[in-house]
């Protein structure tokens, strides 16, 4: 074996390692589950769908199906669609942890910078605190990485089975988001800036690629169609879901305008503010938007990358360095499309674009390993690198959030107290799945309105988990003949969440 595949090798065991130890970490998240995330519902009764009626059912449930469909799928071994849940999404951990690692190898192949990319990704807070979530976006972003990584290798060696594999990656990350499918048309452009080649010999490089984008489309669609699935429809269901924030943008209504910019700026200012209505509110989504990547981000991780920014600790080779900024602008026009369109937007949105971005944040720790090796202190700027990771590790696997309990003690209530009879409204998800009394689990409100309430037959249960809508609508002098409270959670000094019985006055 000569050197170069020792290297290799050792590489190989390091990401192989990393992947083996996020499985381990994903596993013990499994054995010590907590309540699912509120997105969780909608891909569980999805997948219930898709096992009692079949695919085509599910897809008109919810028009991008494929991580349910997945869930049903693994569910067949036995295992309930939770669980299967879980599972699926401790593989893509997995894969994006051989993934990062893999692209930092792009950048710098020594063991020391391995070892510090699989520390980085496996203690990366913004990923562990969604690591017991059950949300496509996990699977997306695994795919993705593992096709920029391809894609890097295609740029390096121009071998076309790291293209091919390019292409099918997005593709499928295309399944779960269907955002993902823009990288496969934007990343392919940075090959007209590769210095290497003439001018003439980079377009045709550029054709053939995007042949084989066309094609693998082509193969792709057609083997969904044989398997009776529409996707013209499919496309359709899903941009119809956005029509009406599209509708809202590009035909505001002059009422709304108008008062938007009252309560924005106030009569006596919106004669002079309003016409920049528009601006000031796409500034405003601008201003949302970097919070949210520095959230998503990381304080700790943050500050690595802006120290190594500042001293210019890192030099990528110039045949990387454009891949990676298309896919990072790639992403942030994807994000800032989402919340100019929907006027909101998750941190998880952004995280592609952050787990890129902290791809730099092995090679910066590598650099400052060394220049403290060489400075006199160096026993004490060690320790502070410990620090460092060692608070990653507390914010990752230490939970400072509100304590849930209260749902479990209500669920136990139900279980104990209620008779299997009386038909349940609620405003929480986990109530509603839980207890086997709400069919359609996944689309319960926030706020269940006084007419609703007025609506439910006498012994009907109304658990309420308690917010400032909920509170103001129970104080109606119309609504409380009606409710008789039956009990409180976590106490009746602190009502998180109470359960009411609809009563006859």
């Amino acid at each position: 074996m000569d050197l170069t595949n020792k290297k290799q090798f050792r590489h190989l065991d390091v990401r192989i390692l990393g992947a083996l130890i996020s499985l381990l970490v994903s596993f013990f998240t499994l054995l010590n589950p907590g309540l699912p995330n509120d997105d969780a519902y909608a891909y569980i009764r999805t997948a219930e769908i898709a096992l009692s009626d079949g695919i085509n059912a599910a897809i008109q449930y919810y028009s991008w199906a494929s991580y349910s469909l997945l869930i049903a799928f693994v569910s067949k071994t036995g295992i309930d669609l939770l669980t299967a849940a879980q599972l699926i999404n401790a593989f893509f951990l997995s894969v994006l942890v051989y993934s990062f690692i893999s692209i930092v190898n792009c950048f710098n192949n020594s063991k020391t910078v391995s070892i510090l990319a699989a520390i980085c990704i496996l203690l990366y807070p913004p990923l562990n605190e969604l690591r017991s979530d059950i949300i496509r976006d996990i699977a997306m972003w695994a795919l993705s990485l593992f096709a920029l990584w391809q894609f890097l290798l295609f740029v390096k060696l121009n071998h076309l089975p790291n293209f091919i594999c390019f292409c099918l990656s997005i593709i499928l990350a295309s399944f779960f988001r269907a955002e993902a499918i823009v990288y496969l048309f934007s990343l392919p452009i940075c090959l007209l800036l590769d210095s290497r080649y003439e001018s003439g010999i980079r377009y045709r490089i550029v054709l053939k690629c995007m042949a084989i984008i066309f094609f693998s489309l082509a193969v792709v669609v057609l083997m969904i169609g044989l398997i009776g699935i529409d996707v013209i429809s499919v496309f359709q269901k899903f941009i119809s879901v956005y029509e009406p924030f599209l509708n809202n943008i590009l035909n505001p209504s002059e009422a709304e305008s108008y008062s938007l910019s009252s309560r924005i700026f106030g009569e006596y200012a919106m004669t002079y503010s309003g016409p920049y209505l528009g601006l000031f509110l796409i500034a405003g989504l601008f201003a949302i938007l970097i919070v949210k990547l520095f959230e998503g981000i990381g304080g700790p991780f943050f500050w690595v990358l802006a120290y190594g920014a500042i001293k210019r600790l890192v030099r990528l080779e110039r045949i990387f360095l454009a891949p990676v900024i298309i896919f990072l602008f790639t992403n942030l026009a994807i994000v800032f499309g989402f919340i100019f369109v929907t006027k909101f937007v998750s941190a998880r949105y952004s995280m592609i674009f952050c787990l890129v971005l902290i791809l730099f944040v092995p090679l910066i720790l590598d650099n400052l390993i060394n220049e403290f090796r060489k400075s006199s202190s160096k026993n004490l700027r060690m320790r502070t690198l410990i620090l460092f990771f060692g608070y990653c590790a507390f914010d990752s696997f230490i939970s400072f959030g509100s304590s849930k309990s209260y749902i479990n003690e209500s669920l136990a209530w139900l279980e104990t107290e209620s008779p299997l009879n009386p038909q349940v409204a609620t405003n929480n998800h986990a109530i509603a799945y839980f207890s086997g009394r709400v069919e359609n689990y996944d689309r319960v409100t926030r706020i269940i309105s006084e007419s609703e309430i007025h609506e439910l037959k006498p012994d009907d249960l109304l658990i309420l988990e308690m917010n400032y809508e909920m509170s103001r609508i129970l104080n109606q002098n119309s609504l409380k003949p009606y409710l008789e409270l039956q009990a409180a959670f976590p106490s009746n000094r602190d009502i998180q969440l109470a359960i009411y019985k609809r009563i006859d006055p």
